[in-house]
């Protein structure tokens, strides 16, 4: 009864949707493109978490041999096998950002790959992290950290965090200079956006003479008298109006739909377990308001739709479910990511 009260309120709000008007927004390009070259590194190693409560590896070969070569190489013999539990065999993982220097900081995480019940407690021993050339580029050490568990999810502890635990041993100088020129990747590829970049550079700097690349990239030759910095800084701030990519990300977990604002739906009929957004009235036996159909007029957005629903208490599930038969039927115009 409330359902279906609640829904004749949202048929007006409904109509409006062909006169939507969306405010034009600009971004800069350094928010869609980057500079070729100019890249994170990741970083992997192996290393052993002391200090356990008894919550570690228990029979794990790997880690009486790692823990033995450890004592080993700080002058302790041991020839008989040691079996502890308050120690576990560990990946370690990290990212270098560009032009990373010696002594700088970086976050690793930390990961059992035994059997260990538990890191909690546990204290990293210095560990050498390698890049994909196997040369060691930092090394990690430190007391672990946990991550909050979103709600309604348990607490996992055999993975945690060392915050700036990594030391940076050695430099990356990345290569972005090319035959006198550099190149702008872009994060998704746009045509629109792509052309609007060539011809804000161009305008600013014609000696650059700004082009489409293979790969999808857009050739910059450096100009003469402008400084590197300068020349990359004004390119990174210009600004252009983004092309709207028809997309809707909907995570079944905890319910989110996130969509733009302007992903169109073509004219359908959807029935969902009463729920509904334009409904016909009409007495049951009982005396009562009955919902059945909703009609959906073209070129309603996702975004009406999705709030009419709200609206009139429809559950999370129920929206996923529709906008998923929406976009069987060809009905919803846009990419529909689910996760």
């Amino acid at each position: 009864m409330k359902l279906i009260k609640s829904a004749l309120l949202v048929l007006a709000g409904c109509a409006l949707t062909a006169g939507t008007v969306y405010a034009e927004i600009t971004v800069k390009v350094k928010d869609i493109a980057f500079i070729d070259g100019l890249k994170e590194n990741q970083v992997f190693g192996f290393g052993l978490v002391m200090g356990l409560q008894g919550t570690g590896d228990s029979q794990s070969v790997l880690t009486q041999s790692a823990l033995k070569n450890l004592l080993k190489n700080i002058g302790l013999q041991e020839d008989e096998t040691i079996k502890s539990k308050n120690t576990a065999a560990v990946l370690v993982t990290g990212k270098l950002p560009p032009f990373v220097r010696v002594g700088d900081k970086i976050s690793v995480s930390v990961s059992s790959i035994g059997d260990a019940k538990s890191l909690e407690g546990g204290v990293l021993v210095q560990s050498p992290l390698r890049g994909a050339d196997n040369a060691i580029y930092a090394v990690a050490q430190g007391s672990l950290s946990f991550d909050e568990p979103a709600r309604g999810r348990k607490s996992v502890k055999t993975a945690a965090r060392i915050i700036s635990g990594g030391i940076v041993e050695r430099e990356i100088e990345p290569e972005i200079v090319v035959e006198n020129g550099v190149s702008l990747v872009m994060k998704n590829w746009d045509f629109f956006e792509a052309d609007q970049i060539i011809k804000a550079i161009a305008e600013k700097y014609p000696g650059a003479n700004p082009a489409m690349a293979k790969g999808g990239k857009i050739r910059l030759s450096l100009p003469e008298n402008v400084a590197f910095a300068e020349f990359i800084s004004t390119v990174e701030n210009i600004e252009i109006t983004p092309g709207n990519r028809a997309l809707v990300v909907v995570n079944e977990k905890d319910g989110t739909i996130v969509m733009g604002g302007d992903v169109r739906i073509s004219e359908a009929v959807v029935s969902k377990d009463g729920v509904t957004i334009r409904v016909e009235k009409s007495k049951d036996k009982g005396g009562g308001d009955k919902a059945s159909v909703a009609h959906i007029k073209a070129s309603s957005t996702v975004k009406d739709l999705v709030d009419s629903l709200n609206f009139i208490g429809a559950p999370t599930r129920d929206i996923i479910s529709i906008l998923k038969a929406l976009k069987d039927a060809g009905a919803l115009h846009a990419e529909l990511i689910v996760r």
